[in-house]
């Protein structure tokens, strides 16, 4: 099994004090300790160290938080945030665009979930060009 070091504990926990300021959390502590080799029955062991470093770091100021973040930020990793407007890209679109369809179920008269649930299909289409079907 994987031994996470303390230092790695202190420098996630630093990096969500700062994100979230000066207030930091065991939960995000811990989930980013997975992609690290945490294994879900070491949880229980591993809680308690990680209790005390997020005391410790919680009762630091921000400033000096960011000063020890700086320090370990090359010890923890990074995820790629996507912008919440982006739309993930689709494999394999062929030259011509996308075809896209939309059939709202049959529940009654078109509301606010069936244009909700359409408009997906839609931004796929002005993204990369095509046709979009509505089935009524």
């Amino acid at each position: 099994m994987a031994k996470i070091k303390s230092e790695k504990i202190l420098g996630y926990a630093l990096k969500n004090a700062v994100e979230h300021e000066g207030k930091c959390q065991a939960g995000s502590v811990l989930s980013p300790l997975f992609a690290e080799g945490l294994k879900k029955e070491q949880i229980k062991d591993i809680m308690p160290e990680i209790n005390k470093i997020v005391k410790k770091v919680n009762s630091m100021s921000l400033e000096e938080q960011r000063v020890e973040f700086e320090k370990l930020e090359k010890k923890v990793s990074h995820r790629e945030v996507r912008d919440v407007n982006e739309l993930p890209e689709l494999p394999k679109v062929p030259s011509s665009g996308v075809i896209m369809r939309f059939a709202p179920a049959a529940t009654g008269p078109m509301h606010l979930g069936h244009a909700l649930t359409g408009m997906v299909s839609c931004l796929y289409v002005i993204k990369y060009g095509g046709k979009f079907y509505i089935r009524i």
